[in-house]
C-alpha cells in the first residue's frame, strides 16, 4: 500500500529534481525471469528510487545497510516498500552479518516467485565517477541463490547509473543496463572451490560493468575530467553529427574523454599537464563569459542577418519565459527553501542530499499545494484553483531548461555584439577538438 502510494507521488517528483532521465536496454528488466541486479551506488536512496521510477514495471526490491532498519515505524516503512536490510562486518559486526541469513532468505524466496533484486556491489555509497572493487558478498548471494533455487536460471543483470551531477537540480541521469548472464554453468566449480570461484565471480562482474559508467582511475584528474566534458561534450557531438540531448550519446563521449584522460595520465603525463592547461582556459573564458558552446559554433558560418533574426526572435520567447520563470518560482519558493534547508540539515554526507530534498519535497509540496487549494477557493472558483495547482506543479520540469535556454540567447547577443571575438573564440575551440581528436586517435592505435 505504502510503495504504491510513493510510486505515484514519485512520478511528480522525479522529473521536478532531475532535468532528464534516460535508460538504455530496459528490454533486459522487462521479464517475467528472476534477477539479481547488480548496481554502482553514487547517490544513496535516490538510485534505487530513480531506477524503479524508469524501470517500473516490473516493481524491483533492493538491499541495503540494515542498520537504517530501526525498530518499530521505519522498519515497518522500509519493509512495505520492498528494501531488504543487509548488514556488513563494520557497521554490525559478527551478529549483524549473521542476520545476513535471514535477509538471504527473503531475497531467495522474492527470486522464486521470479521478482528482481538490487544489491549495490562496490557496498558503499560514493559520488565519484569511478567503479570501485565488488564486494565478496555479492557472488556470494548470486551462487548461493542459484544453489537455493536449482530449478531455475537467476539471471545477473550488471547495471550503473550515471549521473552529470548526482546532488544538483537540474542535472542528468543515464541508466546503462548491461547484457544478462547466468552463474548455472559454474556451480559445480562453485561447489569444488566456492572461494576461487567468488573470486573469478568479483572480477567478472566488475569487468562487465566497468564499460557501463564512468571510470576515472586517478582522483587527482577528476576536475581535469569536469572541465573537459563542459568544454567538450556538445562540441564533439556536433563534429561527430551525435544529439547532445541524448544521453547515451553524451555517455559515449565521456566514455572516451575519461579514457583519454587515464591514458594520457599513465603514458604521457606531459602532454596531459598541456591538455589541461588548454582545457582549463577554455572552461574559464565560457564559464566567465556565460557561454554557450554549441550556438558559437553553429554560428560561425551564419550571417549576421539570420543572427539578428534568430537573436531578436528567442528573445522576445526569453521575456515570457522569463515571466513565466519568475512565476513558478515565487509560487514553489517557499517549500523548495525549507525542502532544502531541511535537506541540508539531515544529510550527514553529499551522498544523502538528493534523497532527503526528495523525500522532504514530495510531501511538503504536496501539504503546500493541498492548503494553497484550500485557501484560495474561498476567493477563486475550485476549478480554476485546481487547474492552476496542475499547470504550475506539471510545469516545475521546464524549470531546469531556463538558464541553457537563457544562456544559449546571452550567446547569440554577445556574438551579434562582437562577431570577431566569437569567431575567434570558435576557432580556438575547434583547434582544441583537433588537438583532442590527435590525442584519441593516437591512442586508439597504440
Amino acid at each position: 500500500m505504502i510503495w504504491h502510494i510513493l510510486k505515484y507521488l514519485l512520478t511528480f517528483s522525479i522529473p521536478s529534481f532531475y532535468r532528464k532521465i534516460q535508460i538504455k536496454n530496459v528490454q533486459y528488466l522487462k521479464n517475467n525471469l528472476p534477477a539479481i541486479i547488480a548496481s554502482n551506488h553514487p547517490n544513496a536512496f535516490m538510485d534505487p528510487i530513480a531506477f524503479s521510477y524508469m524501470v517500473y514495471p516490473p516493481r524491483v526490491r533492493y538491499m541495503a545497510r540494515g542498520d537504517a532498519f530501526k525498530p518499530g515505524l521505519i522498519s515497518k516503512i522500509l519493509e512495505s516498500i520492498g528494501i531488504v536490510p543487509i548488514f556488513r562486518m563494520q557497521d554490525a559486526g559478527t551478529e549483524g552479518v549473521k542476520k545476513n541469513n535471514e535477509s538471504y532468505k527473503v531475497v531467495y524466496s522474492l527470486l522464486k516467485r521470479n521478482k528482481k533484486v538490487m544489491i549495490f556491489a562496490e557496498g558503499i555509497c560514493v559520488q565519484e565517477k569511478r567503479l570501485r572493487p565488488i564486494k565478496k558478498g555479492v557472488p556470494r548471494l548470486i551462487f548461493t541463490a542459484q544453489q537455493e533455487i536449482p530449478d531455475k536460471d537467476i539471471l545477473v543483470i550488471p547495471v550503473c547509473l550515471n549521473y552529470s551531477n548526482p546532488s544538483q537540480i537540474g542535472s542528468t541521469l543515464f541508466i546503462n543496463v548491461g547484457e544478462p548472464f547466468t552463474v548455472k554453468n559454474k556451480m559445480d566449480e562453485y561447489r569444488q572451490n566456492s572461494n576461487a570461484t567468488m573470486l573469478q565471480m568479483m572480477n567478472e562482474l566488475y569487468n562487465k560493468m566497468l564499460p557501463l559508467t564512468i571510470h576515472i582511475e586517478n582522483p587527482k584528474n577528476d576536475e581535469l575530467f569536469e572541465k573537459t566534458r563542459l568544454v567538450l561534450d556538445e562540441v564533439i557531438c556536433y563534429q561527430r553529427k551525435l544529439n547532445p540531448e541524448n544521453l547515451e550519446h553524451i555517455f559515449v563521449v565521456e566514455k572516451e574523454i575519461s579514457e583519454v584522460i587515464d591514458n594520457l595520465s599513465k603514458n604521457k603525463p606531459t602532454l596531459l599537464e598541456n591538455f589541461s592547461e588548454v582545457i582549463s582556459s577554455l572552461y574559464k573564458m565560457i564559464k566567465d563569459y556565460e557561454l554557450d558552446v554549441l550556438t558559437i559554433l553553429k554560428s560561425q558560418n551564419t550571417s549576421r542577418l539570420v543572427l539578428l533574426f534568430k537573436a531578436v526572435a528567442l528573445s522576445i520567447v526569453l521575456i515570457f519565459y522569463n515571466i513565466w520563470y519568475q512565476l513558478v518560482r515565487m509560487i514553489i519558493a517557499l517549500p523548495y527553501l525549507l525542502s532544502r534547508y531541511l535537506a541540508k540539515k539531515s544529510s550527514a554526507s553529499i551522498e544523502f542530499y538528493a534523497s532527503f530534498f526528495l523525500a522532504y519535497s514530495t510531501f511538503i509540496f504536496l501539504f503546500y499545494f493541498l492548503i494553497l487549494f484550500f485557501v484560495l477557493k474561498i476567493f477563486i472558483s475550485p476549478f480554476l484553483v485546481l487547474s492552476g495547482i496542475i499547470i504550475v506543479l506539471s510545469s516545475i520540469p521546464l524549470i531546469h531548461y531556463y538558464p541553457l535556454f537563457r544562456k544559449k540567447v546571452f550567446t547569440l547577443l554577445k556574438i551579434l555584439k562582437n562577431k570577431t571575438f566569437a569567431l575567434h573564440l570558435s576557432k580556438n575551440i575547434q583547434q582544441i577538438y583537433k588537438e583532442y581528436e590527435a590525442i584519441q586517435k593516437l591512442i586508439v592505435e597504440k
